[in-house]
């Protein structure tokens, strides 16, 4: 399997003797965010973690109102039962689009984010001299009117990730998970690089630390295919989205964490990503909507029995 792991575009050479890392200007970016230990991710493989599908928790309730003054008492009612229409409110990450550390090519840093650690198989005389941490690394858009160029980057820059199991990405956050609210993760993925076999899985997902071990929440899972991933030079968005706790689940209060992690994978090809996205989304209880259904309920028999009387 490994003897067959391909080279992104010379990229990981270039990490290895220093060739990548000749600096350009890069979108200007205010959120660095630093390099973090991987010591409390220690050593193991990648467990299977459950789906989660869907989309935004968000919902929007429409009313219709005979006149105005049931309009009225309409907005007032939404407004006593705290009702409203939900808006998804972002969170920071950082270096979400991968512009840091600013480079002409490749460069196998990647500033705000932990790699994840090399597994016990994981042996670089079967690469060709490949280290894991040349296994990602960011690299810089090529110029217009080469065959590769992404044609929706956000910004200059993007991630290659090698299509190895464990390999991946994680960041940790100073926000942390509250009761009552859901989180929907979305990332620009590419696909089917490096003649990738179809059916190789990537996981979007969430995690809290036990301590100093991580725990993967919802996730979603990105598979390789032709239909999916028509093309290698356009991202496509994928979301995992986390429900709202209700307050006494092991991760209310922790630190919230992201994940990005090649899952099913025979070391042939690479995923690029971009544009890693954050939003929380605040779920109104299910009482307060049982409320708010009473409450249009006597409202539509109100605006009945003022048209019956006419």
């Amino acid at each position: 399997m490994m003897d067959r792991l391909p080279v992104h575009s010379d990229q990981a050479r270039a990490g290895a003797d220093g060739a990548g890392r000749n600096g350009r200007h890069a979108r200007g970016m205010s959120n660095d965010g630093g390099r973090k230990s991987n010591d409390e991710w220690g050593e193991g493989r990648f467990e299977e973690v459950p789906l989660e599908t869907g989309g935004r928790s968000g919902m929007i309730v429409p009313m219709r109102f005979s006149n105005r003054a049931t309009g009225l008492a309409g907005l007032v009612l939404a407004g006593w039962t705290g009702v409203s229409v939900v808006h998804a409110a972002p969170v920071t990450l950082a270096n979400p689009s991968f512009e840091l550390p600013s480079t002409g090519f490749v460069d196998t840093r990647v500033d705000g984010w932990n790699k994840t650690p090399a597994p016990v198989w994981f042996d670089p005389a079967t690469t060709g001299g490949v280290t894991w941490d040349q296994i990602s690394g960011v690299f810089s858009n090529p110029p217009v009117g080469q065959p590769t160029r992404k044609t929706n980057i956000d910004g200059s820059q993007a991630l290659y990730l090698f299509a190895l199991p464990t390999a991946g990405l994680t960041q940790g956050l100073a926000a942390t998970y509250e009761a009552g609210v859901s989180y929907e993760l979305t990332v620009g993925v590419a696909g089917g690089g490096g003649g990738m076999p179809e059916g190789t899985t990537l996981v979007l997902g969430f995690y809290y630390l036990d301590g100093v071990n991580p725990v993967s929440l919802g996730a979603t899972v990105v598979s390789h295919s032709a239909a999916a991933f028509p093309t290698t030079t356009t991202f496509v968005d994928y979301s995992a989205v986390l429900p709202a706790a209700l307050g006494g689940e092991a991760w209310v209060g922790k630190s919230i964490g992201v994940q990005i992690i090649s899952a099913n994978a025979t070391g042939v090809g690479y995923w690029d990503l971009d544009h890693v996205r954050l939003e929380a989304t605040v779920v109104p209880e299910p009482g307060t909507w049982a409320l708010m259904g009473t409450g249009v309920g006597l409202l539509a028999l109100t605006g009945w029995r003022r048209a019956a009387r006419r």
